[in-house]
């Protein structure tokens, strides 16, 4: 894929590096030349020195070729305006954004503007550090509403089937690893001794899945 990454500061390297890495067309475009000293030695994609709603600069990027396009600049201002430059001029047809302001990247959600608010991100991740650290969080999906929790099944759970820790839009149990191999379960899959399950979790449930894990175990 071709992707344009908007700001070379601590984000912006490590996701070009990153992509570069895996193969990757990468253009990184910053205002400041010394930002690119971030990047690694082994980077070889672009580097242009330019404003992300400067045309000049982003027909420089070569824009109409990318195929996804990410702000991650330190102003929400900037990143919210040239991602919509992207896609609704330029129409790539992946568009991320970084916003610092939650509210605001609510907002833009809503405008059809994928978005990345670091502040909720990081204030819901502490918060499951301080309170939930007895379950382990191995994926988190948007800010941290929805997470993917690894669970060793306890013993008062053997026998029982997936359904005995469902709760319809909160607690699902996605996969389960059995003697070394993985399967997704239907209804009617019962737990059996050994068993790691994925769960997928709303962030609003971690308390309950901890008390009933506490409470079998």
């Amino acid at each position: 894929m071709r992707i344009i990454i908007v700001g070379c500061g601590r984000l912006g390297s490590e996701l070009a590096n990153s992509l570069w890495l895996d193969g990757h067309d990468i253009v990184v475009i910053d205002q400041d030349p010394e930002s690119f000293q971030r990047l690694a030695k082994t980077f070889m994609g672009s580097r242009i020195i330019g404003h992300a709603m400067d045309q000049d600069t982003l027909k420089t990027a070569r824009i109409e070729e990318a195929d996804a396009f990410v702000a991650v600049t330190g102003e929400d201002n900037l990143n919210i305006i040239s991602a919509r430059i992207a896609r609704e001029i330029y129409f790539v047809p992946r568009v991320v954004s970084r916003i610092y302001d939650p509210v605001r990247a609510n907002i833009y959600e809503r405008l059809g503007v994928a978005t990345v608010s670091t502040t909720t991100w990081a204030v819901n991740k502490i918060e499951d550090l301080i309170f939930h650290r007895a379950l382990d969080v191995q994926l988190s999906f948007g800010n941290g509403e929805v997470n993917l929790v690894r669970l060793a099944i306890p013993a008062g759970l053997f026998g029982r089937t997936v359904e005995s820790i469902t709760i319809p839009g909160e607690l699902e149990v996605a996969v389960i690893t059995r003697r070394g191999r993985s399967f997704i379960p239907t209804l009617g899959t019962v737990f059996e001794e050994g068993d790691i399950a994925r769960v997928v979790v709303a962030r609003a449930a971690f308390g309950r899945l901890e008390e009933f894990i506490s409470a079998v175990a």
